[in-house]
Order: structure tokens, then sequence, then C-alpha cells
């Protein structure tokens, strides 16, 4: 079966896609990932085949390079978190299927829904599809193969103004810091600056501080990890409402040990691992070509 997948310029949207991706080939199907001519080196990343399009907006909302691609191709399916692959779908009388993530709503334009946000957490799930982590290559550093002196928690901060209350913050736990800091800003010893993978480090954490980032906070939400949003989301507040994190401000560092925190992100992560997993849902879209 020959599978089209569409991705908009967007890392996340992209790595959502991606263990389906290697479901569908592992399970034998021809696949293709198309995307913009500026993004195909991060379809490259992935292993997996990329189609340049030469036309359409960022987000794929259309491309006329798509629908010509797939008119010469004939998927049988045609995969993405993009209204142009619905689009395109319809062209050439293939299956459209959407995938959800945490930022998206249920569209009944397509012919089949996946979702990788747990039932839970949201108020219409689509068909579920159980979440796996995906960041890109990863390495795992000699740092991280020896065990942590102190619980270790991952802090992914977008806006670098948030560096300063949450250093300020006393704490005995480890903070494990990718991103680059203020220049002039002092570093607590225990902090460790490094460009440490998620994927590679969310196993050894005890929970995740974030200022909103939707891939992270579901990553959390697959290990069974307590996280802190230091913004408001919808996705946070839902994670919030579950008893698996809290939101909005850096005191909320030093409750992360909570114990209710701990049983409802575990309860979450519960939930996640039950989900059909990517090649189970293969499956049912290969009898339902």
């Amino acid at each position: 079966m020959r599978v089209l997948l569409a991705a908009p310029s967007s890392t996340a949207r992209l790595h959502a896609l991606v263990p389906l991706a290697w479901a569908l080939r592992t399970a034998g199907h021809d696949v293709k990932i198309a995307g913009r001519s500026g993004f195909v080196k991060n379809v490259l990343r992935t292993g997996c085949v990329a189609v340049e399009l030469e036309d359409g907006d960022v987000e794929l909302t259309e491309s006329t390079a798509l629908i010509e691609f797939a008119r010469l191709w004939r998927p049988a399916v045609v995969v993405s978190n993009a209204r142009a692959g619905i689009t395109a779908a319809r062209a050439v009388e293939a299956k459209a299927v959407r995938v959800l993530g945490p930022l998206d709503k249920p569209d009944t334009a397509a012919d089949h829904t996946l979702d990788v946000v747990p039932p839970s957490l949201r108020d219409s799930p689509g068909q579920p599809l159980r979440h796996i982590p995906y960041f890109g290559p990863a390495e795992v550093p000699s740092w991280l193969r020896r065990k942590a002196c102190r619980p270790r928690i991952l802090l992914s901060l977008n806006d670098p103004s948030w560096y300063e209350p949450v250093f300020s913050t006393l704490s005995t736990v480890e903070f494990v810091c990718a991103a680059g800091v203020p220049a002039g800003l002092a570093v607590p010893q225990t902090v460790r600056l490094a460009a440490a993978p998620p994927a590679a480090v969310l196993p050894t954490c005890v929970a995740v501080v974030h200022d909103g980032d939707e891939s992270l906070a579901l990553a959390a939400v697959a290990y069974g990890l307590p996280q802190l949003s230091l913004t408001e989301s919808a996705f946070g507040t839902r994670v919030t409402a579950a008893g698996a994190g809290l939101s909005g401000s850096v005191e909320g560092i030093s409750q992360l040990a909570n114990e209710t925190l701990r049983a409802g992100a575990e309860a979450l992560r519960a939930e996640v691992a039950a989900l059909p997993a990517p090649r189970e849902v293969v499956a049912t879209l290969a009898r339902n070509p």
C-alpha cells in the first residue's frame, strides 16, 4: 500500500507523524513524507523518503504541488496534520487520515482521525493512537550514563526571562537545561547546562518544567512525569485538571515531588500505554484502504 504523509514546516508536527511512518514502513508499506523545499532536510533526518514541495504555505493549508504529486504517485492513503493533506486525498480518491496533536481540534473533513492526546485530556477525541515521543536523532552523552546524585528535572524554556526566577528558587534537585542562558546570569551549581535531547534525558527525570511547550508536555505525560508549565495553555490546563501537573508559578517547582501529582502523572502514563500502538493502527488502515 502506498501512503503519503504531508508535513507542515513544523518540527513538532513532523515528529508527531514519525512513529506512524516507521510503523507503516516496518509493515511493508511504501511511505513518503512531503514537505516544503526548506523543510526537506528535517524530513530526511527522520530516516524517511522525502518529497519536495515547491509551493504551499508553512502550515500547508494548501499546496498545488502536493496534489500534483498525489496524482502522479496515486497513494491509497494520505496522512497529515495539515489541511492540504485532506485536499490531496480527495483529488486522488484516497483515504484521508488526520493526526491530531495537543493543539489540534477534531476535523470532520477527514475520513479517519487519529488522536495522540489521551482521551481523558480531550473533550472529543478521535481514534486513540499511543503517543511515542520523538524529538529527532539523539545521542546519550556520557554523563547521562551515570546515576544522578540528586533527583533530576528537565528544564526547557523558550522565554529567557524565566531563567532568573527559576534559578532563584531554592531546590535540592538537579536541573538539566538544554537552552542557552542569558549572558551575565549566575548559574547555580545544581543546574547542568547541556545539549541534552529530551528522548535521552526524560527517562532519567522525576519531573519537567517548561513554559508552554506542548510537545514536551505531551512527552512528560507519556513518561508519567509531573510537570510545571510556567505559562497558561489549553493543554497544560487539562494536565493540571487531571492532577498530573501545575501551572503558572515558579513556586510550583517545590511541589513537583508531591505524591498526589506523581499518582496523577502515573495514571496518565498508564492510559497512554494502554492505547493502540502505531503498528496496530497500521493494520486497521491496511484493512480499509
